[in-house]
């Protein structure tokens, strides 16, 4: 017993030490993966020294005759020794975990405060004992420390004030005319379900969400939201990812958002992410006017909900007609109103949007924005005859199209920037009775013919876009390269404009950033023979410069007569056409629209096969870069070839240069060059990054390819 107490006495006396070393390091210590570890079995190990403190402080207030029990001493050097190993791990997981915050500072002084009260109250034992008085005094003292650092240390696991929160009175709903949009309706939410790692106690990531300034300014990984489209806001993507995925909001271990709380996040950001206003002062069709006010008054007083004189489909046909590339969405909490949005222009159909008319009476708002819709499919449309919205921004739709909607009676908003609509097209849907806004940007509809048409059609709202009155300085919109991205055969003419007169738009075929002084101003069609990416961006005097924007261009080569997958893409992001690595199309950077397959647990390996021998002297592979959703470049990507699959060497091999913190999504092409070799048979593998780096939010974590083209020469 003697030399185990020596041994426990050796150790809590180096703990300490080096509990101190490491918090007066703490900012420039580097703590190795496998110490990490160590501090993430904090959660595990604290509980051993709160209770054998307690007990250790109890034995004190004991007669003398039991208190002087030599079972009691080594009782003592446990828990302090218990209580130093704790801090220390407590120490080296705050360092380690991306976490700040009021809460987490007071836990951890409280933490390291409390090993050190049970380091003195074993060492100096016998002083306290001579001095009954203060030794009580000291456990008292010590005991409410444990205590009050216990419950700080709960706040910062389940969430602020978790141990009084049974006590504590539960808010009550405000009424629909007082309900303020983010204090009343998008805050509540945060704090049932996100305050646990983005509160007051602990700021995770460097996202606060207690006010609406830490949720506009977002965290380390940028803003959560882009007002109006929610579909690409970092807060809605990450709140649907699956559950076992770590970035998953909120974790699996924590209370999830229920389909109620994302549907109303998700209509919140759609519809503006508006934050001081009243409920009431948002459109009374609003979709998240309306989810609001049921959610406020969960019992069906909401007068703000339209009512609909049909039926609700069947909840197993919508269910069916849901999928990632349509998503069908109720209008509100017990509404029969359906919303259909559409995304992922490679992944549309005619047959995709015909299977609607299976709820085509419950169809009220149809989003089809930058779809390949054409005239024809305008017939279908025209069978939903309760629609009140149509976003038909940016598609082909003509004259011809538009003409058939004229007996939608019920529309009230009509979107159709970017089209090719004519003033004659409007002359026929502007008297529908309902209709009160139209959206013609970036149309053929002059500003006299606008004129005209206001001043015929009073009640309807004609939107043209931005007038350029000279008084305000913003930044301009990119440029429109019209030429679409993708395999050329010979030459490819790439055609740009920009819908603000006067812009002058500078571009780069070298993928690097264009400025206002040496790029190259274009003024007519470019005509390239060789691969080149486009990168362009528009200015003009008294507007600042726009972002780029980036198109890329790749001549083709050979194509293989088949190409064989021998390691199987992810689930999520498949094969979804045979051709889909040599159909000549690059993609999109914005992923969620199809047309890629990606990598993250296995390497991406292909078989080409050609008929008839080709020389070969380089392959090209598209691929996509984005940081932020855990996109990289390969780690290596080695190229073989042969006359046959069992005889085939080694040509080339290339190891991309990573990207930089904050670099920006893009296209990139690893182009692996070699000598010139004639083969039937190529094999190209790609390795994913296996641990990403230390300054991403997911360091590591495996990283994701994606690809979507290879070209061969």
């Amino acid at each position: 017993m003697h030399v185990f107490k020596k041994i426990c006495e050796s150790i809590l006396f180096g703990g300490i030490i080096f509990l101190l070393f490491i918090l007066i390091f703490q900012h420039s210590v580097n703590i190795p993966a496998w110490l990490q570890i160590v501090g993430r079995m904090h959660p595990l190990f604290l509980h051993f020294p709160i209770v054998l403190l307690l007990l250790s402080f109890f034995t004190f207030w004991l007669p003398p005759r039991i208190e002087h029990n030599e079972i009691w001493n080594i009782l003592r050097l446990i828990a302090a020794l218990s209580a130093v190993i704790t801090a220390i791990m407590g120490l080296l997981l705050s360092i380690g975990d991306n976490r700040s915050g009021d809460i987490l500072e007071w836990h951890k002084w409280g933490g390291i405060s409390v090993a050190i009260i049970g380091f003195l109250f074993y060492s100096f034992h016998s002083f306290f004992e001579n001095r009954k008085i203060v030794g009580k005094s000291f456990t008292i003292i010590a005991a409410a420390g444990l205590t009050l650092t216990g419950h700080f240390g709960a706040d910062l696991t389940h969430g602020d004030d978790y141990l009084l929160a049974p006590i504590e009175q539960e808010k009550k709903m405000v009424p629909l005319d007082k309900a303020i949009v983010f204090d009343d309706v998008i805050k509540p939410i945060l704090e049932k379900k996100c305050f646990g790692c983005h509160g007051e106690a602990t700021v995770k990531g460097g996202l606060s969400l207690v006010d609406s300034l830490g949720l506009v300014k977002g965290g380390k990984t940028g803003p959560l939201f882009i007002p109006g489209q929610a579909a690409l806001s970092l807060m809605i993507k990450r709140i649907h990812l699956p559950e076992d995925e770590k970035k998953h909001m909120p974790p699996k271990s924590k209370p999830q958002l229920t389909d109620e709380e994302m549907g109303l996040l998700y209509a919140w950001i759609q519809s503006g992410a508006v934050i001081n206003r009243k409920l009431i002062s948002l459109p009374a069709k609003d979709s998240f006017r309306m989810l609001a006010s049921q959610y406020l008054s969960p019992n069906g007083n909401s007068m703000d909900q339209t009512a609909y004189d049909f039926p609700a489909a069947d909840e197993d046909k919508i269910k069916s007609l849901n999928n990632n590339y349509r998503v069908i969405e109720p209008q509100g909490i017990n509404s029969p109103a359906l919303a259909v949005h559409f995304y992922g222009k490679n992944n549309y159909s005619s047959k995709a949007l015909k299977e609607l008319l299976a709820v085509k009476q419950q169809i009220t708002e149809l989003s089809l924005a930058r779809m390949p819709v054409k005239d024809d499919e305008m017939k279908l449309i025209q069978q939903m005859q309760n629609l009140e919205k149509l976003n038909l921004n940016y598609t082909e739709v003509t004259d011809k199209g538009i003409a058939q909607l004229s007996s939608l009676k019920k529309l009230q908003e009509f979107a159709l920037s970017g089209t090719a609509v004519t003033q004659n097209a409007l002359m026929k849907l502007l008297p529908l009775p309902q209709l009160s806004s139209v959206f013609i940007w970036n149309t053929k509809i002059d500003s006299m013919q606008v004129a005209s048409l206001r001043n015929k059609f009073k009640k309807v709202k004609i939107e043209t876009g931005f007038v350029d009155n000279g008084q305000i300085m913003i930044a301009l919109s990119p440029p429109i390269i019209e030429t679409p991205t993708g395999v050329f055969e010979n030459n490819e003419k790439i055609e740009m404009k920009h819908p603000f007169k006067g812009a002058e738009i500078r571009y780069t075929l070298d993928g690097t950033k264009p400025d206002s002084a040496h790029s190259t101003i274009y003024k007519e069609p470019i005509n390239i023979s060789n691969d080149a990416t486009v990168v362009a961006r528009a200015y003009k005097k008294d507007w600042y410069g726009s972002e780029p924007v980036q198109a890329v261009y790749i001549r083709k080569g050979y194509t293989p007569d088949s190409i064989e997958l021998t390691t199987k893409p992810d689930e999520k992001y498949k094969l979804t056409k045979p051709d889909l690595l040599s159909d000549n199309e690059l993609g999109n950077v914005n992923f969620g629209e199809g047309g890629w397959l990606g990598y993250r647990k296995n390497d991406a390996a292909y078989y080409l096969y050609f008929n008839n021998a080709v020389t070969v002297q380089h392959v090209l592979l598209n691929m996509l870069k984005s940081t932020d959703q855990y996109l990289f470049p390969p780690i290596k990507v080695e190229v073989w070839g042969g006359m046959d699959k069992q005889h085939m060497k080694e040509l080339g091999s290339l190891t991309p240069q990573m990207p930089k913190q904050n670099e920006p999504p893009a296209l990139i092409q690893p182009q692996i060059k070699f000598a010139a070799t004639g083969i039937k048979y190529l094999k190209i593998v790609a390795q994913p990054v296996r641990h990403l780096p230390s300054w991403h939010e997911g360091k590591g974590d495996r990283g994701w390819i994606f690809i979507s083209e290879i070209v061969v020469n």
